[in-house]
């Protein structure tokens, strides 16, 4: 069966830019031997993630997330079963604030600190594709 989750994290104090690239390495090579699809957002602190794929990885993949000492605050907001996936071919994407378009944030009324509890899941999903979305359609020369 194929799904969905999305979750929210704050980022461990400590976390630098070499500690976000570390784990994005190590979670293409991962997603990539389990069959599993995403995008990270990075952004004031805070991790929010939508993975897809087999439902039983996805659980593993999320209980591991959950114990990782540079997660901390995890919090699932969405498990769904899915149909269309969203990041077909994207072992994971990483968007960080830098590379973040203000008119995006401000779309989704983004405040700095990430507001964690008035994002609805659909919003928070909706957020992460965009981000990842919008980047990709720039860096090939569309808009």
């Amino acid at each position: 069966m194929f799904g969905r989750i999305a979750y929210v994290s704050r980022a461990a104090p400590d976390l630098n830019a070499a500690d976000v690239r570390d784990i994005i390495r190590i979670a293409h090579a991962r997603n990539g031997a389990e069959a599993l699809n995403g995008a990270l957002v990075f952004i004031d602190g805070w991790f929010v993630q939508v993975l897809e794929g087999p439902c039983a990885r996805l659980e593993v993949r999320f209980e591991r997330i959950a114990c990782d000492p540079r997660h901390g605050e995890v919090r699932l907001r969405l498990r769904e079963q899915a149909h269309v996936p969203l990041f077909e071919g994207q072992r994971i994407v990483l968007r960080a604030r830098p590379h973040l378009d203000p008119a995006l944030l401000d779309s989704f009324e983004y405040s700095p600190g990430f507001p964690v509890g008035t994002f609805p899941a659909d919003v928070l999903v909706e957020f992460v594709l965009r981000a990842c979305t919008c980047h990709r359609d720039r860096r090939v020369g569309r808009d």
